[in-house]
């Protein structure tokens, strides 16, 4: 049975949820159980009922015996670890936080902020669609199944604070599904889904995911809601029309009602609550039919210092990126001093920010109400430009010889300083330089910062998921699992390289007389050159990324801009710092596809704007948004590259206006689904049981369209390769493009002939310069790359990426030469043992008998560190181990670590705590001197051992040190 009133049992068992629910067993320990359902490592016939009273409680205890009770884990040393890997499981652990949410479930504030700064959400559960049964020979849908994850921690969404973190699941689509039958997928996600006694529904799709929220829907087996569906869902047109009511928003074309959904899944911060009545309008200015201020509206000072209070900014910023009521877009501070200064706090919106409308005269609820912060304003400096800006720069006019230049320069500087080791500052610049290259002190702070990360501007690793990760099923029975790129608290040794070089560099190790260390800062050095080389990002140095906002005073000429910072940080070409830019300017916005798409202006200062700092102010003065021009932007939360330099600016001319206008055919490309939101409304009036079903196939659109944007950036590549940057097919291609890009929002589909015709032309191998050593394996027998034809130049990145290699080959040939492979050996690491053997000697001449009772705890010291390395080199040495996943090869290494510290116990020897550890380390050392293991298992003892062997040292918690950096404006 299919269609919209088919149920697909995600994992439930009618008799077991009533167990469930008699033993209050929390709805965390019951997503537990059904995950190992869903993974096919034990049935529900497998739980006894009388166990269940080992679940009962809260979930930060009951949730992590599943695992031991059921699959297949035991309890591994949770004494040694308990006083370590704190802070990771209090920053990635779910389960404390799905406990206050039960908790607070029937509060006033129920999830939404509360006083003391607590608000929920942040649980994330998800799942992934995945195809069994690969024989069968019914239908794809029928084969597919619904394996549910981990539940993570992390952002939270205005949707998930309304209705509770358990009602929002996120169901991932591997790539090559989606491919192969997008309609089955729209069949199989109109059903219901049955997950631990709720009821389902999807409700949005982008970017290869489904999101699905709870209903309080009931079947003939399901009489009434379980006890864990608290609060309890609303029905699913109540959940739609909470956030997007249908009716009042009638005018929308359904594609552009169905995309508005995202607002309320963008990952937010909710920051204050304002009165309705604070929420004023602001008239849009307009030029034509231009929207100059477009997503743009105004905050008061009393609102932003407010949100500063909340967040701890250290000072107000000029805008925030948010969603309050129907509306998204950017805040900027409003420009009268007297409406500014006035309480209480305020917002202004614009028509344009206006998404999403809601009936009149009923007061809004308190999510709707609440400013909800996506992020702050900030300014990077310097910035990278990526192929599609180096082709546009090149195309207009920029000589290749500067982006050759600016290529070894670049490689230069990532070697060279990684290599500079002499002098007195020497070890504090390298420092330095590897804190800020592998961004260790954003990623430190982004790791505890969990869900606000982003909103505080932190630079988070990447959480992406293999887009079939078969290996996730095999993986589970390795448990606790560690949290991505968190250091093993119980050795002290950090996860990623550049870490590790910073825990050593500062503890007083250096390459010259570290073996270990100077292995690490030439594999540092050497990732960093493949990176560059594989996709070179040229970093200019007179440049920055910010946003661009519309002049608030209306005084900026069509041609002028304002850049200003609030901490001097432009490098100026007379060689000066300053906090501002003036002259000649070139500011560029991804996607980069048209040759307009950069832009020559005149940067000036304004003392009207001397408050608008660390943003990008754009004139409202002309014909058409400045915005638009730049890759159809506009003042919602776009940024634009900057660039002052003069090597890169001079030369650079503007490309004629028209082709920042579409072709006039373009839309004979595409078929529009015209239907609007009344449309559907009049069709069902007389059937509203169908509206649910035709509902869902807009809801589900994203599944449709998520390919095609892949596909279209490929053919224009393909295009500016062969037929060149200006040709009338490269420039249909970008648009096509664009539009695909926006196809959720328009309702465009492209035409199946003209998407036929776009693949028969453009569907080539890529070009060589584009190409991933991944990809170009895949191609090895089959296709050539396309070929540029002789009639054009030779094209930009082929220059660059040749120069990248060979003079990429030439500073690896250099760090080779440079860190040669030492042999040297560190007698401050060999003192703890040779000490003690040293004592052991001489007391043999005092007291024979304690002589040898201690030589026997050395003995089984020795033994101890002898039995684990074997041990080591098998698990870490041996080839498959750098192809795991971080996480794996973490729980490899810390399980290592936790054997290590284990034994001997401390309490059966006569040494104290810290010397059965330096005398372990130190022994590591003695049996493997030029390898990892002893760093691996004993980085904190080793530190201590050398920075005690330097002189003067001090020991620092973990807690401030994490948050110690050094300025580079010390070496200037």
């Amino acid at each position: 049975m299919t269609g919209d009133n088919s149920v697909f049992v995600i994992a439930h068992h009618g008799r077991l949820q009533k167990y469930f629910d008699a033993k209050g067993i929390r709805y965390g320990v019951q997503w537990q159980i059904a995950r190992l359902v869903t993974m096919g490592h034990m049935s529900y016939e497998d739980v006894a009922i009388p166990e269940l009273d080992r679940l009962k409680g809260p979930n930060q205890l009951a949730a992590p015996l599943v695992d031991n009770l059921y699959g297949g884990n035991s309890s591994e040393n949770v004494e040694v670890s308990e006083v370590f890997f704190s802070r990771e499981r209090e920053a990635t652990s779910p389960w404390k936080e799905l406990d206050h949410e039960y908790e607070r479930a029937n509060s006033q504030e129920r999830f939404h902020r509360h006083p003391d700064g607590w608000y929920g959400g942040r649980v994330h559960f998800s799942a992934s669609l995945k195809l069994y049964n690969y024989a069968s020979k019914g239908s794809e849908s029928s084969n597919y199944k619904i394996v549910l994850n981990r539940p993570e921690l992390g952002c939270s969404t205005r949707l998930s604070r309304q209705f509770g973190s358990y009602a929002i699941i996120r169901v991932r689509v591997a790539r090559k599904m989606m491919n192969k039958a997008r309609s089955a997928l729209i069949t199989f996600f109109s059903q219901r889904f049955l997950l631990c006694g709720i009821v389902y529904r999807a409700f949005y799709a982008k970017d290869s995911s489904v999101f699905l929220g709870a209903t309080n829907e009931l079947l003939e087996s399901l009489p009434c809601l379980p006890l864990h569906a608290c609060p309890p869902p609303p029905s699913f047109m109540n959940f739609l029309n909470w956030h997007n009511p249908i009716e009042v928003n009638s005018s929308q074309s359904m594609a552009k009602w169905a995309s508005r959904f995202a607002l309320g899944l963008s990952n937010s911060v909710p920051g204050i609550d304002l009165n309705p009545n604070d929420i004023l309008p602001a008239d849009d200015i307009v030029a034509g039919d231009s929207v100059m201020t477009d997503g743009c509206g105004f905050i008061n000072l009393a609102a932003m210092k407010k949100m500063c209070a909340i967040f701890n900014w250290d000072t107000c910023p000029t805008a925030i990126q948010c969603r309050i009521a129907g509306a998204k877009g950017l805040l900027i501070v409003h420009p009268d001093s007297f409406t500014n200064n006035s309480e209480p706090p305020c917002v202004w919106l614009r028509p344009s920010q206006i998404k999403i409308k809601y009936p009149v005269g009923i007061p809004l609820p308190k999510a709707q109400v609440t400013i909800d912060v996506l992020r702050s304003s900030h300014l990077r400096c310097p910035s990278c430009l990526s192929a599609e800006i180096i082709v546009n720069l090149a195309e207009n006019g920029v000589p290749y010889g500067v982006f050759l230049d600016l290529t070894r320069q670049n490689l230069d500087d990532i070697v060279d300083k990684l290599l500079a080791w002499d002098g007195p500052a020497a070890m504090f610049e390298l420092w330095c330089h590897v804190a800020q290259a592998g961004g260790v002190i954003g990623a430190r702070k982004a790791r505890e910062a969990a869900g606000e990360a982003r909103m505080r501007g932190l630079s988070e690793k990447g959480d992406e998921e293999d887009e079939e990760d078969e290996d996730d099923l095999e993986s589970f029975g390795y448990s606790p699992q560690s949290a991505a790129w968190w250091a093993d608290e119980l050795s002290g040794c950090p996860s990623s390289i550049a870490e590790t070089i910073l825990v050593m560099l500062d503890a007083g190790f250096t390459p010259q007389d570290c073996p270990y260390l100077a292995d690490k800062i030439k594999n540092f050095a050497r990732s960093s050159v493949k990176t560059y080389v594989k996709h070179p990002r040229l970093e200019v140095s007179m440049s920055c990324t910010a946003w661009m906002v519309p002049d608030p005073c209306g005084i900026l000429a069509p041609d002028e801009v304002q850049i200003l910072t609030r901490d001097a940080k432009f490098l100026q070409p007379d060689g000066t710092i300053s906090h501002f830019v003036v002259g000649d300017v070139l500011l560029a916005r991804y996607p980069c596809k048209l040759p307009t798409d950069v832009r020559k202006v005149t940067a000036v200062v304004k003392p009207q704007l001397s408050n608008y700092v660390d943003v990008i102010v754009c004139p409202v003065q002309g014909s058409r948004r400045f915005a638009d021009i730049l890759a159809g932007g506009d003042y919602d939360g776009d940024k634009a590259i900057a660039i002052w330099q003069p090597t890169i600016v001079t030369s650079f001319k503007n490309a004629p206006l028209h082709h920042s206008f579409p072709p006039g055919d373009l839309l004979s490309n595409f078929n529009r689904d015209g239907c609007s939101v009344s449309d559907l409304i009049k069709e069902h009036e007389f059937h509203p049981s169908m509206t649910g079903a035709r509902i869902q196939s807009f809801l589900l659109g994203g599944l449709q369209s998520n390919t095609l944007v892949g596909k279209y950036s490929n053919f224009h590549d393909v295009a500016i390769y062969t037929l060149g940057y200006n040709h009338k097919e490269t420039i249909r291609l970008a648009y096509m493009f664009c539009h695909v890009l926006d196809s959720a929002k328009s309702g465009l589909t492209v035409l199946p002939e003209v998407l036929q015709r776009d693949t028969h032309k453009y569907q080539k191998r890529a070009p060589s310069w584009k190409e991933t050593d991944e990809e170009a394996t895949l191609h090895e027998q089959n296709e050539l790359n396309v070929s540029r034809p002789h009639t054009l130049p030779e094209f930009i990145m082929d220059a660059i990426t040749r120069e990248a290699r060979c003079y990429g080959n030439i500073k690896l040939s250099k760090v080779q030469s440079v860190v040669p492979e030492a042999t040297f050996k560190d007698t401050a690491l060999l003192k703890p043992w040779d000490d003690a053997k040293e004592r052991v000697a001489r007391m043999r001449l005092l007291d024979q008998d304690h002589a040898a009772r201690m030589d026997l705890e050395l003995s089984r010291i020795q033994a101890h560190v002898e039995e684990i390395f074997p041990e080591y080199k098998v698990k870490v040495r041996s080839g498959g181990f750098t192809m795991h996943k971080i996480e794996r090869r973490q729980d490899i290494l810390r399980g290592l670590t936790r054997q290590f510290a284990r034994n001997p116990a401390p309490e059966c020897l006569c040494f104290s705590e810290d010397e059965l550890a330096h005398l372990k380390a130190s022994y590591a050392y003695k049996i493997d001197p030029e390898g990892k293991f002893p760093f691996c298992v004993a980085m904190r003892d080793m530190g201590y051992i050398k920075a005690r062997s330097r002189g003067p040292s001090k020991a620092v918690s973990h807690a401030f040190y994490d948050k110690f950096t050094i300025k580079k404006s010390l070496f200037r």
